[in-house]
């Protein structure tokens, strides 16, 4: 990271790079940060800061570049590296939706709730209106476990089931609910959860 400061802050590159690790723990939550944490945390760099969140979009866009000609499949590695950078290494819980046609192409994908570190309440209605507004055929849902641990809870289970009752009933498919963590994928579907 001080090779990337260094246009920026030139000598002080280390010490920067140093207090960015000491004050977000880590460079993923780092560069997960909004850029308006970085510039408080850059005091006197503020352009370092906004290179810093440039550099992030840019990376995001790649990730997301293919979804758009993708099929949504929920054990394709394209799509887990891009929910993993999405919301594998949020702090707090967030639902993320993938929306796709009935041919299974993509149409839209957006982060639909925050929670908190442990626990996030989903709500059926938003999620079923935006997947109707867009005449979505199925859904596919993402959720990350900021412990760490890659496997559902018995609360991830029931309000699964109840989402994919949910979804039937309006005729849409549950392709699958993934948890995320950064270093995992883990299907609910193929576990057999629902």
């Amino acid at each position: 990271m001080a090779r990337f400061l260094a246009p920026y802050a030139g000598e002080a590159a280390e010490g920067l790079a140093e207090r960015l690790i000491a004050r977000f723990g880590s460079l993923t939550r780092m560069l997960d940060a909004p850029v308006i944490d970085l510039r408080a945390a850059m005091t006197g760099y503020e352009a370092a800061a906004d290179g810093l969140h440039a550099a992030r979009e840019m990376v995001r866009a790649a990730l997301a570049e293919g979804l758009p000609d993708a099929i949504v499949d929920s054990s394709d590695p394209a799509i887990h590296r891009f929910l993993q950078d999405r919301i594998g290494g949020a702090h707090e819980e967030r639902l993320h939706a993938i929306f796709a046609d009935a041919q299974s192409g993509y149409l839209a994908d957006e982060t639909m709730v925050s929670g908190t570190a442990r626990r996030m309440i989903a709500r059926a209605r938003p999620l079923m209106e935006r997947a109707m507004s867009l005449g979505a055929a199925g859904i596919l849902l993402a959720h990350n476990h900021p412990s760490g641990w890659c496997r559902p809870s018995e609360e991830d289970v029931a309000a699964t089931r109840w989402l994919a009752g949910i979804a039937e009933a309006l005729e849409l498919t549950l392709i699958d609910h993934l948890i995320v963590t950064r270093r995992q994928v883990f299907s609910m579907r193929l576990a057999g959860c629902f």
